[in-house]
């Protein structure tokens, strides 16, 4: 087996070996708008494409530095670590970041996790300190009929989704530049009522004008009395749609609009053919209300997912000295971001 870079003639056989969205060739593009180095590594056996991973890089401003990511890519091995350290050094990294798109355990009702995968075991490889994505989400089985998906509803789930409905909410797929400008609006009244931090709006407008054409983005929009109450970007990759974007108005909550809005997301997947609905994060099996993204999770646990962690973040470190310094100031950076974020929930409530 060989691995190598990936020809732009090769893009459809590299898309059909990637499931999660940010993996493909598309997100590189935009990753591309966004000032990153992009390698998209295919590894081949008697000419044939059996796996591939894009790698990025992350220039760190006004350092002549770089941090490298492959996230939700494959379970690393001895010889793909040895190729992108290769890559890294090139790129001056001080290291990789690696979270697989593999599934360490699935929890039952009770909390109780059952193995599926072990944790990646390879030199050079540490737990990262941060991850990029939550560690643990939820996968609707899509599989399922529509009577057994609202079976295994919760049954204030299922209650709110009656609600919405007698109150007249109108579902409908909007994946056009006006839909997304509404998506974008609520997307940012969300950010300023929950005080977390989100990328800029030009972030947002240039990942919907690279991907847009691509087929990939859904975008699907709840109004009552003609008034967006909430709107939904997912992406499809394969057999699965994903959650990762969602927004809400605060005015007219009484009619549950974001919840049949997620229920009418379910019957999309299926209409497109999909076997999973991936939620994209949430916390784990013992969740507390006074964590931070409780709400978000038990939204989403109401639609009767399967709860699974994934084998974790690791980081291959390159350079250990600068990235011990690394670390420490990405600690203060986002603490005084997270300050920014509440100080201005506080001044605009």
């Amino acid at each position: 087996m060989i691995t190598r870079l990936v020809y732009s003639q090769e893009k459809k056989q590299f898309n059909q070996l990637i499931r999660h969205p940010v993996q493909t060739w598309e997100w590189g593009d935009f990753q591309i708008t966004q000032g990153h180095q992009v390698y998209r590594l295919g590894v081949f056996e008697k000419n044939k494409m059996i796996s591939a991973y894009s790698l990025s890089f992350h220039r760190l401003p006004r350092l002549n530095f770089s941090v490298g990511t492959i996230l939700r890519g494959p379970m690393p091995d001895l010889e793909m670590l040895t190729n992108i350290q290769k890559i890294g050094r090139d790129e001056n990294a001080l290291f990789i970041k690696l979270e697989p798109d593999v599934i360490h355990q699935s929890f039952s009702d009770l909390g109780i996790g059952s193995v599926i995968s072990p944790s990646p075991d390879l030199p050079n490889l540490v737990v990262s300190p941060k991850v990029a994505f939550y560690p643990h989400t939820y996968f609707v089985d899509l599989t399922k009929t529509e009577n057994e998906l609202i079976e295994a509803l919760h049954s204030k789930t299922r209650y709110n989704i009656k609600v919405a409905n007698r109150h007249g909410v109108k579902i409908r797929e909007m994946t056009t530049d006006q839909g997304f400008e509404i998506y974008l609006r609520l997307l940012f009244e969300t950010t300023k009522r929950q005080g977390f931090y989100l990328h800029t709006p030009e972030y947002h407008q240039q990942l919907w004008q690279t991907l847009k054409a691509s087929g990939m983005v859904k975008i699907m929009i709840a109004t009552y009395q003609d008034l967006a109450l909430a709107a939904f970007m997912l992406f499809k990759q394969q057999d699965r749609l994903y959650y990762p974007y969602g927004a809400s108005s605060d005015v007219h909550r009484e009619v549950m609009a974001p919840t049949l809005l997620m229920w009418e997301c379910l019957m999309l997947g299926k209409k497109l053919g999909c076997n999973t609905f991936d939620m994209w994060g949430s916390l784990g099996p013992n969740a507390q209300a006074t964590e931070p993204g409780f709400g978000f999770h038990r939204f989403k646990q109401g639609f009767g997912g399967q709860l699974s962690q994934y084998v974790g973040t690791y980081d291959l470190v390159i350079d250990p000295q600068k990235y011990q310094l690394y670390n420490l100031v990405d600690r203060w950076r986002w603490r005084l971001l997270r300050f920014k974020a509440n100080l201005f929930k506080t001044t605009t409530d």
